[in-house]
């Protein structure tokens, strides 16, 4: 029965043939047509048998409250789920990411198989094994797929079968048993097509897709999942699609796509927040990825810290064990210690990405200064993403190695291994990294002209390049520009180096010494009275004491950027009985070299006008003051700030088109659209760009996502370039 299958007549009727006959054509991708009928259906034809098919379809439409509450009309009287009922809430609940509940509902089903048949008892084992395997308990997991397994052979069923031998596959591949797990996933989507079923092969590919992602064949893998999210949609399997965008982002982050990587996890984000998911965690985490490269600190801790909450609610490991080693990352600065505990737990935690975890413990023990220790975790996270054949991982694990050892000799063989297997993963982005830090390793004309070339290139990827940025190589091979007294960052995030070094949370011991410094930057040295910093700092506070307040917040703030009071106390920071300004003369700050750059940039001609663009383009770390996003004070400088951006990058993305660089001009104008969803010139152009570039596919999806954003606001959209 396919997706057009009528589901006209009686209500009687329609009643009886989707109870027959629904779930078959849920299978087949016909989820919508079955709700649609089943709303032409009276409550007293609703039979048990019905509610199932309905709630089944209402499930794989991305419903769950829907679905769980037919679910709940079918067994209605009954003590306990059976079988028919108990899998597809669980499975409900999973594609949810509430693991919590799918593991309530296993444990009160009922193992009664009156009345029930071979398919559901199978798909309840598969299902038991699903929840378990997320929850990184392999062997309960395995011994839930092999009954499945038993069950379904048994049978003959096909669609029982698919789904058995995919969460075989899954539970195979968790103890790096590759062989059976590729082995499991082909049968699995063998009966699958011999079932016509959509709804499981989209899972199939989707875990075929993990496999690849897993042994680092990432241009495979984008493949299987770009088939993955078209078969999910086909099928209307709202969850999968979520599932399937989210790893496409994934893929194309790890290799190096990062601006193709946020568009990707930004429509999954979507998605799962559309269903209610607990699985946005993971799309969280991957969005977080993409602002950490870019150097965006702010929005990266945000999104760490929203996947790890996530991941705790829900035990769920492939979202929590990310979000711990990530976080910790871009905690580092701020919080030492608490990035040593993060990636602790992490490493501790183990599955599923023990080499990941590892390395980033060995990134933050190197950014704390114990370079023994970062070289003995990077052998062990070498030797645990040699075991798992995970060459991301043993590339990063390289790269550390690399920087934390002493002898100049293995720091060079290990860069050079390391940039071998970034360039045969396909990866420019990391591969670039490990040539940089060969050049950083070397002298003369011909690295630093190799440092230049390699830093032009990683800018044009929108990697972002810090000695006080994440834990990771680009920390390592950054350059400092040549360190000023005090620096002040409000592009990404606000951060302060004094002599190149940040300064830790800790160190401050008030909070409105902090906002006074950022409220003083946005004036660009313009004076603000005392009374006004006054109603700013405590707007809801008019007492007499508020004059004491500031002085005392200007006076922490003098320390802290001069604890060793090596300048005049109003080097930095002028004041007198009226008023307070910082003194950029004195002070650099990063939204002030941009502003520089980009005027350089716009006055500029010929190719030195591209090179130009570029590097503003690179300078632009992120939206002012992104951790305060409704202070008013703020809200002027960060519009024009963002303005300038949108017009440097716009013009870089017209002279890549001109130049034939299809890539770049896509790359940049999924910038500007990250920045201003309704820019209509930046959307056509994205459209043109893919066209040009001979990915019709993505040109299409690009147009479609134009002519939502233009209903949203009344506008008639143009044309299909």
């Amino acid at each position: 029965m396919g997706v057009g299958t009528p589901l006209d007549g009686e209500p009687a009727v329609i009643a009886r043939a989707i109870a027959e006959r629904g779930s078959d054509m849920i299978a087949s991708g016909g989820g919508q047509a079955v709700i649609d009928a089943a709303g032409r259906i009276p409550t007293e034809l609703r039979t048990p048998e019905l509610e199932l098919v309905i709630g089944e379809a209402q499930m794989v439409r991305g419903d769950p409250e829907a679905a769980l509450a037919s679910f709940r009309r079918a067994a209605a009287g009954a003590d306990r789920p059976g079988p028919a009922v108990a899998w597809r809430a669980i499975a409900t609940h999973f594609l949810r990411g509430d693991l919590d509940a799918a593991r309530g509902v296993l444990g009160s089903a009922t193992g009664s198989d009156e009345g029930v048949t071979p398919r559901d008892r199978a798909l309840l084992q598969v299902w038991a094994a699903q929840v378990h395997r997320r929850l990184g308990d392999a062997p309960r997991a395995g011994e839930e797929a092999r009954s499945a397994l038993e069950i379904a052979e048994a049978a003959g069923d096909d669609r029982a079968l698919a789904a058995a031998h995919n969460v075989a596959g899954l539970v195979a591949a968790m103890t790096a048993d590759h062989a059976s797990a590729e082995t499991h996933l082909r049968s699995a989507l063998a009966a699958a097509e011999r079932a016509g079923d959509l709804v499981v092969t989209a899972q199939i590919l989707s875990g075929t897709g993990t496999m690849e992602f897993e042994r680092s064949a990432f241009a495979e893998g984008i493949a299987t999942y770009e088939r993955a999210a078209q078969v999910g949609e086909t099928a209307g399997f709202t969850p999968m699609l979520a599932q399937a965008r989210m790893n496409l982002g994934l893929l194309k982050w790890s290799l190096g796509r990062l601006d193709e990587a946020a568009r990707e996890y930004a429509d999954a984000i979507a998605l799962y927040r559309a269903s209610g998911s607990r699985e946005v965690a993971y799309a969280i985490v991957g969005k977080g990825d993409v602002h950490r490269e870019r150097g965006e600190l702010a929005l990266a801790r945000a999104a760490y810290q929203e996947g790890l909450a996530l991941g705790e609610a829900s035990g769920d490991r492939q979202a929590l064990v990310p979000a711990l080693y990530q976080l910790a990352k871009v905690v580092v600065n701020d919080d030492p210690d608490e990035a040593l505990r993060l990636a602790q737990r992490a490493v501790d935690l183990g599955w599923p990405d023990l080499p990941w975890a590892l390395n980033a413990l060995g990134w933050v023990q190197l950014c704390r200064g114990d370079g023994p220790a970062a070289l003995e975790t990077g052998r062990r996270a070498a030797d645990a993403a040699r075991e798992q054949r995970d060459r991301f991982g043993l590339a990063e694990s390289l790269s550390l190695e690399a920087m934390a050892s002493r002898d100049p000799r293995a720091r060079r063989r290990l860069l050079e291994e390391s940039r071998a297997t970034w360039r045969d993963l396909g990866d420019p982005l990391r591969g670039t990294l490990a040539e940089l830090a060969l050049a950083r390793c070397s002298s003369g004309a011909a690295a630093l002209a190799a440092a230049e070339a390699a830093e032009r290139r990683l800018r044009r990827m929108g990697a972002g390049l810090s000695v006080s940025g994440p834990a990771g190589l680009a920390r390592f091979v950054a350059s400092d520009g040549g360190s000023a007294p005090v620096e002040i960052r409000v592009l990404g995030g606000f951060q302060v180096l004094r002599d190149g070094v940040a300064v830790p949370l800790g160190a401050w011991q008030s909070r409105k010494a902090r906002d006074l410094l950022k409220i003083l930057v946005t004036r660009r040295g313009r004076p603000a009275s005392r009374e006004v910093l006054a109603d700013m700092l405590w707007p809801e506070d008019d007492s007499d004491a508020l004059a004491g307040r500031l002085s005392v917040a200007l006076s922490t703030l003098r320390s802290v950027l001069d604890p060793e009071r090596r300048f005049p106390p109003d080097h930095f920071i002028a004041a007198d009985a009226s008023a307070v300004s910082l003194r950029p003369e004195h002070v650099r700050v990063d939204v002030d070299v941009f502003f520089a750059n980009v005027d350089a940039a716009l006055a500029a001609a010929g190719e030195d006008a591209r090179e130009r663009l570029e590097a503003a383009e690179a300078s632009y770390m992120g939206d002012l003051l992104e951790e305060d996003p409704h202070a008013e004070w703020a809200v002027a400088l960060r519009e024009q700030a963002r303005a300038a951006y949108i017009r440097v990058t716009r013009a870089l993305a017209a002279a890549a088109a001109r130049h034939g660089d299809h890539q770049d001009a896509v790359a940049l104008l999924l910038r500007v659209l990250e920045r201003d969803p309704y820019d209509e010139q930046a959307h056509l152009g994205l459209v043109s760009a893919l066209e040009a570039a001979g990915r019709h596919g993505e040109a299409r999806r690009a147009y479609g996502a134009y002519d939502s954003r233009m209903a949203e606001i009344g506008v008639k959209p143009s044309a299909f370039p």
